[in-house]
């Protein structure tokens, strides 16, 4: 008997039976494309919204003195 190379397909047709829509199947995918939605924007209104932290001017003052306090300039 000759070797069958068909065993070796990855990509076999599924059968018929298998790929009958259900009512059960059709609540699973709209599930679960509404959960996908729900992700989507909930990380999109996360990078929108996102606030860039800002230095008021008392703490850009108050880091200032912090770097030039006890530092002279030399005479030339």
């Amino acid at each position: 008997m000759p070797f069958d190379f068909r065993r070796f397909d990855i990509y076999r047709k599924v059968p018929k039976d298998l790929t009958q829509p259900t009512y059960t199947g059709a609540i699973i995918s709209i599930c679960c494309c509404l959960f996908i939605f729900f992700l989507f924007l909930s990380e999109l209104t996360g990078f929108i919204t996102t606030e860039m932290p800002t230095l008021g001017e008392e703490s850009v003052r108050a880091s200032w003195q912090r770097l030039t306090h006890g530092e002279s300039i030399p005479d030339s």
